[in-house]
């Protein structure tokens, strides 16, 4: 194969700026600019076209180095990154809650590693709530870019050593990737959307572009009218898609080829046709193009902070302050820091792995230690932080059962009374415990996350062999042991299904013949708002619910159905219970500020003094 060479193309950066002035767009307004989301398609194929051109350009000279080719993938990429990563950690640090933090220590983790989109992939989906509370959230596209590029010089170097046809490669490969994406789509659709093997389709678009343009080979010479249609054509079809496609469209899909397919279109029209020349080539757009990777670096972070720190509600002026913001940051980005870069030695490249290892680790510190929660120990005292999961001394009792939560309340007496649950069971812990303590009586707590504290058989439908076996062999080690006289089950509101009466009343069965006293918690109601925002943590987080009440009306209907239900089986049943609900609302509203403190933690979770507020009534 012959190559010939490219010189720079003003309209490939302006073809950039179409991208990222829409993405702006939609992360501020998703109402209004809908699918502007789509930009990430068209940096895909623009990286697939460049990078690809540039290693079969010097694979044909002889003079591919994978040294030199991630050296300089470093030194465009590591600049921008690092500043980003290391800007969030730091504002995190006075603007996070633990648990907050926690979250972003583990997406710096990803994101200097280039694993946020598996990271991603596992937490949630790209357009759920939750997302605009996830200032790392976009280097989910960055991951899958550089994973790409893991292996395709890689393709490349042995395709052209063998003597292979690059396109035939390059084909088959593109369409295995886009076949997966369309199967995904229907069967995981948030596995597609994050999946590299989904998503490289879209990046070997570009290459073979740039296969078919660099090949004299292959007559690409298109003439001035065609040209002109091409660029229309492929101008049209990302625009049809930036306003059809939405977050309810099955995305990538079939839709995917709208930007991608325009994308190439434009590119393979050249700078000499009309909507290259006049429109992508504009200095604007070009300037727009040029700053496009630190502007998508940066706008997203500010805007989710935004979010975070006005729970959700923050107005159109600061969303628009905050795009000018990102947009001077991007020019800084770019002028001092990546430009400056991007021809040094090797040197620079070791110094930036460095750094860019150094946040990393960083943030993994922060996500291992619970988000540093000594951080707002200011805030600790009103607001109640995350209680241990493990007690010392605990796991010596219970070590065969491996739980999660083990706690103890820490008297010398034998263990009388055990409490079973799943995470709701830290609500009920502190304030029995601080119940039995005070009588000189010993308390344990025992469970993993989202288990239910039943007897489960294999017939059962939501049987799970290692979960339900792990609490059938504690269930069963506590019925047979005779020190232990009263069990406390605890969990979170289920639906009752026919499953859920049958589980209960076997479990129940079971601990009476073997003599065991049953004691049912009725569990508390989950707030519609997070009690963070009755407490602030200053400078950044003002406090956004001075009245701190939840009303009765906006709980969740389902709640008081199941609930209702719930009370009917307990009766059924002839087991003791605590009803947790009156101690903590009235007929029309839920009081969550305490004179010393809050009532909950988390919207599902009392603090350790509303623990022991709402537990004092429990006398059995």
């Amino acid at each position: 194969m012959s190559l010939k060479r490219t010189k720079y193309r003003p309209d490939i950066d302006g073809l950039r700026s179409f991208g990222i002035v829409p993405l702006l767009g939609f992360h501020a307004f998703p109402g209004i600019f809908s699918g502007g989301f789509i930009a990430v398609d068209i940096f895909f194929v623009i990286s697939g076209f460049l990078i690809t051109t540039i290693i079969l350009q010097n694979l044909e000279k002889n003079s591919f180095s994978f040294i030199e080719f991630y050296s300089r993938r470093i030194r465009r990429i590591f600049p921008a990154l690092f500043l980003v990563l290391l800007a969030c950690y730091a504002f995190g640090w006075f603007a996070l809650y633990a648990s907050e933090y926690m979250q972003l220590g583990k997406h710096i983790a990803a994101g200097a590693g280039f694993m946020q989109n598996f990271v991603l992939w596992d937490e949630s989906g790209y357009f759920d709530n939750s997302s605009k509370t996830k200032p790392l959230l976009h280097l989910w596209s960055l991951a899958i870019e550089e994973q790409f590029y893991i292996f395709w010089p890689l393709i490349l170097w042995v395709a052209f050593k063998k003597k292979l046809n690059v396109l035939k490669i390059t084909l088959i490969i593109a369409c295995i990737s886009f076949l997966i994406n369309l199967w995904m789509v229907t069967s995981n659709p948030i596995a597609d959307y994050y999946s590299p093997f989904s998503r490289f389709w879209e990046l070997l678009i570009g290459a073979i572009w740039a296969y078919i343009a660099l090949n004299k080979n292959i007559d690409n010479k298109i003439s001035a009218r065609y040209s002109n249609v091409l660029s229309i054509l492929g101008m049209v079809s990302i625009l049809i898609a930036m306003f059809i496609v939405d977050d309810k469209s099955p995305f990538p899909g079939w839709w995917a080829l709208l930007p991608t397919l325009g994308t190439v279109m434009l590119l393979a029209a050249g700078q000499d046709a009309w909507v290259n020349k006049r429109i992508l080539s504009n200095k604007v757009l070009v300037w727009f193009g040029l700053i496009s990777y630190p502007l998508y670096l940066w706008h997203w972070p500010l805007l989710s902070f935004g979010q975070i720190i006005a729970a959700g509600k923050l107005p159109t002026f600061y969303k628009l302050m905050l795009i000018v913001v990102s947009i001077v940051l991007a020019q800084i980005t770019y002028k001092y820091f990546e430009s400056p870069t991007r021809n040094k030695s090797h040197k620079t490249t070791l110094v930036l792995l460095v750094l860019v290892g150094l946040i990393g680790s960083q943030g993994w510190s922060a996500y291992v230690r619970d988000g540093l929660g000594f951080r707002e120990k200011h805030v600790l005292d009103l607001h109640g932080g995350r209680p241990p999961q493990i007690d010392e001394g605990c796991l010596e009792i219970f070590d065969n059962y491996q739980p999660t939560f083990c706690r103890l309340s820490k008297t010398k007496n034998k263990l009388e009374t055990i409490l079973i649950g799943d995470s709701i069971a830290h609500s009920a812990f502190p304030g029995i415990a601080k119940k039995y303590s005070s009588n000189g009586k010993n308390f344990a707590m025992v469970g993993w996350p989202a288990r239910q504290p039943f007897l489960k058989l294999s017939s059962d439908k939501d049987y799970e062999a290692e979960q339900s076996e792990q609490m059938n062999k504690l269930i069963n080690g506590i019925a047979r042991n005779s020190d232990v006289r009263t069990i406390v089950l605890a969990m979170n509101q289920p639906e009752i299904t026919d499953s859920i009466r049958v589980q209960l009343r076997r479990t129940v069965e079971y601990f009476k013949n073997n003599n065991k006293q049953v004691i049912f918690i009725y569990p508390p109601p989950r707030l519609t708002f997070d009690p963070i925002e009755c407490v602030g943590m200053p400078p950044f987080r003002p406090i956004l619910n001075e009245d701190c009440t939840q009303q009765v009306k906006d709980i969740d209907k389902r709640y008081f159905a199941d609930r209702l239900e719930l009370k009917k089986l307990v009766n059924e049943v002839k087991i003791l219970s605590y009803d947790t609900y009156p101690r903590v609302c009235d007929e029309q509203q839920c009081k969550i500020r305490l004179s010393n403190g809050l009532l909950y933690r988390l919207e599902l979770y009392f603090t350790e003094v509303g623990s022991e507020i709402v537990f004092q009534g429990f006398s059995y």
